[in-house]
């Protein structure tokens, strides 16, 4: 799994490719924890899009991951968008209910219109 992570003026871009999956969720947990402190420190609140167009798989830890994430937006009175989802992963986040309680768009275009 690879994770990158942008910022600019209106929002903070995570995009993940690869797998994230019980060995690499950890990494995403980290990542994202490490973006907030840094954000938290600079009282930063860019809304958070996660580009999952390269991600090929999510299992049950993945998508653990990618909820606590959003509820630390949550929190934070942040918004956390989702965009870009594979059919096999949307599968995934449709099975388990995410999809009616995350804000999930078919772009990275449609996120940012969004913002």
């Amino acid at each position: 799994m690879d994770i990158t992570i942008t910022e600019n003026d209106t929002h903070t871009l995570m995009a993940v490719s690869g797998r994230i999956d019980a060995i690499t969720s950890p990494d995403l947990d980290a990542k994202f924890n490490e973006y907030h402190e840094n954000a938290r420190k600079k009282a930063a609140k860019l809304p958070v899009v996660l580009d999952l167009s390269q991600a090929e798989y999510i299992s049950s830890a993945g998508l653990r991951s990618v909820l606590k994430m959003a509820k630390t937006c949550n929190a934070e009175k942040n918004r956390l968008l989702i965009c870009g989802i594979q059919p096999l992963v949307y599968e995934v986040f449709r099975i388990s209910g995410f999809v009616s309680i995350l804000t999930i768009v078919n772009t990275r275009e449609d996120a940012l219109a969004m913002l």
